[in-house]
């Protein structure tokens, strides 16, 4: 019965976009639309976009075949594909006014029931969410987190020392990268993966992965069927979406409601949320639903992507070893033995700063690119692009592009030695050519993240070269266990769960991060931007004092 209403569904959206289609080929602009490849009658090529792990590689052999851009048809959707630095500059930054939407998704829409700012089209309620953002994750507010992922990585370090599997890393990571946000948005630490808010958490971004799944829902292919078509024909997902978007409102609201009333008697933590909290009950200018996803969209974008890079740089130094040597080399030159190595060494590990870098080259957070779309229509060198097009940041060609660099599948941070500029400062330089990696995005919906994303990789990466020595794991046989470069299904390019043996390099080491995460948990993390008293946030959870 399922494959059956499936079926007629399909039916009718090919019927939809058979007349469509006869309409479009009558706009004599569709002639001068960007080059690229045809695809299946109808749908275009709406299936390989389906399979993100296949799409990597095909649209960089398609940017090889068509330049840097070009267009490719996907059911009712037109996308075009940015492929050059050039080009990304001219169209995401210099007509950011164009180039900054989202295309509708019904199914994520509904799951957010709107709220979501990463999914928001371009307009006021975008901005007003954004400038939040922004204040709250500016190059300045973000340095005063360096306390939280100080504390955090010590505990992370001295977990992967007791790691009962060489697989646990990947959890660690994930613990880390949660209880680091939530600390920055709520307050409230994440001590253990067993942490009943951190499972709530992990409920959301298991929702938020499937709702994005691409080629996952047949309604946000042919969106123009929500209206028309029964949603038990579609995959129910009217149903799952609302249950969904219930449940995620329901953990937000009890999360928001709950910080509220802490700032309402003077007890509220130093946090995102309550300064957002405070801008609310002063201006009354968002709702409470809107307040709460607004929080939440930090939870979901820092613990995935952050978790995600750190796992990628792992995998880097098992692929290639020489990595780790020449980050051992660089870390007892300038940090020595004696001592672990702290935000105040970054000026002097440009090699530590460089793996930062190209592992957001080498393993981009997403498989395929980030994704914005036209508010109208718009011409560019001769090409017509249609209002409603999506426009994809095609983070492969751009980050494996044999022209700029040497061998580009292979995870070399020595691309990086002589670059003295922050992710954010190669962003705004004038010359788009030079720019270091396009991970973060670009224009006007760039990720206002990047200052926490960059300093938690910097400091992760620094204290666990300093510590160990990465090898591969070893079978029953003493035989080196290969690690998968395969991803996990989804949107995400998170790498499949691998072994890392991590041995600490001396007897020392050891001493050192039993010292130091010791001291961490008798002190407590003592963090705040405010003025007067500190208040410290427990190791066990919230504020203790």
């Amino acid at each position: 019965m399922a494959s059956f209403a499936y079926f007629y569904a399909a039916a009718i959206a090919d019927l939809i976009i058979i007349v469509l289609y006869k309409i479009w080929v009558r706009d004599p602009r569709m002639k001068h639309l960007p080059p690229g490849p045809k695809g299946l009658p109808v749908i275009g090529c709406m299936m390989l976009l389906a399979d993100t792990d296949k799409m990597m590689k095909i649209a960089k052999d398609w940017a090889d075949e068509y330049g840097e851009i070009f267009y490719t048809k996907v059911g009712l959707s037109h996308f075009i594909w940015l492929s050059s630095p050039t080009v990304v500059k001219e169209l995401m930054d210099k007509r950011g006014a164009i180039y900054s939407s989202r295309a509708s998704s019904p199914m994520i829409n509904m799951v957010s029931n709107n709220e979501r700012v990463n999914f928001l089209p371009y307009g006021e309620k975008w901005r007003s969410i954004r400038n939040i953002l922004q204040s709250a994750l500016s190059l300045q507010t973000s340095s005063t987190y360096k306390p939280v992922q100080d504390f955090e990585s010590k505990q992370a370090v001295w977990e992967i020392l007791h790691a009962k599997s060489d697989e646990d890393f990947s959890d660690i990571n994930r613990r880390y990268s949660t209880s680091t946000i939530m600390v920055i948005t709520y307050g409230q630490r994440v001590p253990s993966l067993s942490d009943p808010t951190y499972q709530d958490i992990l409920r959301i971004v298991r929702h938020f992965s499937l709702a994005t799944a691409p080629g996952g829902w047949m309604i946000d292919t042919v969106p123009m069927l929500a209206n028309i078509v029964p949603q038990f024909l579609l995959q129910n997902w009217k149903k799952t979406a609302r249950q969904w978007y219930k449940e995620d409102s329901d953990i937000y609201l009890s999360m928001y409601h709950k910080l509220m009333r802490d700032v309402k008697d003077g007890t509220a933590p130093d946090c995102f949320l309550k300064d957002l909290a405070r801008e609310k009950l002063q201006k009354n200018a968002i709702s409470d639903v809107t307040a709460a996803f607004a929080a939440g969209a930090l939870i979901e974008a820092g613990s995935d992507a952050t978790t995600t890079a750190l796992n990628n740089v792992i995998l880097a130094c098992l692929l290639w070893p020489d990595i780790v040597k020449g980050a051992h080399k660089e870390l007892d030159r300038v940090v020595g033995r004696d001592r672990m190595p702290d935000f105040s060494d970054e000026p002097n590990l440009p090699y530590i700063r460089a793996m930062a870098k190209e592992t957001l080259r080498w393993r981009a957070s997403t498989k395929i690119g980030t994704a914005h779309a036209t508010t109208r229509d718009d011409w560019y060198r001769g090409y017509f692009i249609p209002k409603g097009t999506v426009v994809v940041l095609n983070w492969w060609a751009l980050h494996m592009d044999e022209k700029r660099w040497k061998d580009p599948e292979r995870f070399d941070p020595t691309r990086y030695l002589d670059d003295p500029l922050s992710e954010a400062e190669s962003m705004a330089q004038a010359n788009p050519e030079l720019r270091d990696h396009f991970t973060f995005g670009a224009g006007r919906r760039n990720c206002p993240g990047l200052h926490i994303a960059h300093n938690s990789l910097f400091i992760n990466i620094a204290r666990i070269m300093w510590a160990f020595d990465l090898s591969k794991s070893m079978d029953e046989n003493g035989r080196a266990i290969e690690p998968s470069t395969d991803a996990l299904p989804g949107f995400l390019l998170t790498p499949v769960k691998f072994a890392c043996h991590f041995e600490p390099r001396s007897a020392g080491h050891v001493g050192i991060i039993e010292k130091v995460w010791a001291q961490a948990q008798e002190e407590c993390l003592v963090w705040s931007r405010e003025k007067g008293p500190k208040k410290k946030v427990g190791v066990a959870n919230g504020i203790t004092a």
